[in-house]
């Protein structure tokens, strides 16, 4: 495989990492949005059920708002988003380095150079998810059925 060869294969590999962290980030807040937009309507919905004595869909209405604010706090696409977009921002500034920096023919030590910037990158991503991941709450947290014991 020639050295312009593997740079462009270089280039469609940076590619298609960001159009994927694009489309991630928009999944990821879509589902947010649509989370919180749910809530806030089944808030509204649910304060005039019970201004007009509706009170049984009231309450089914107002639980609903509470298992958004539930899963606001557990689902991963809420941290997922910043991520998402950071990383996607850190492999434009890749794409744009080859691209203006090099004029899409980098030397072979230039591209061994990206190739190391992108794989340093993956690696930070991947260790900074998993801090995000293991900071955040992984639901509730209830001791049923435990029962203090004396010491």
């Amino acid at each position: 495989m020639g050295g312009s060869d593997l740079a462009t294969e270089f280039l469609a590999e940076i590619e298609a990492a960001i159009k994927k962290h694009r489309w991630a980030y928009t999944k990821d807040t879509s589902l947010y949005q649509a989370i919180v937009i749910v809530s806030a309507g089944c808030g509204i919905v649910s304060l005039y059920l019970g201004a007009t004595n509706h009170a049984v869909a009231a309450g089914v209405l107002g639980g609903a708002t509470t298992i958004a604010s539930v899963l606001t706090q557990t689902l991963h696409c809420v941290k997922a988003q910043g991520w998402q977009d950071r990383f996607r921002a850190e492999l434009e500034g890749i794409r744009i380095q080859f691209v203006y920096e090099h004029a899409s023919a980098p030397t072979p030590e230039a591209l061994a150079e990206l190739g190391k910037q992108y794989r340093e990158l993956v690696s930070r991503m991947s260790q900074e998810w998993e801090r995000i991941i293991s900071s955040q709450a992984g639901g509730l947290n209830l001791n049923l059925g435990k029962k203090k014991t004396k010491p």
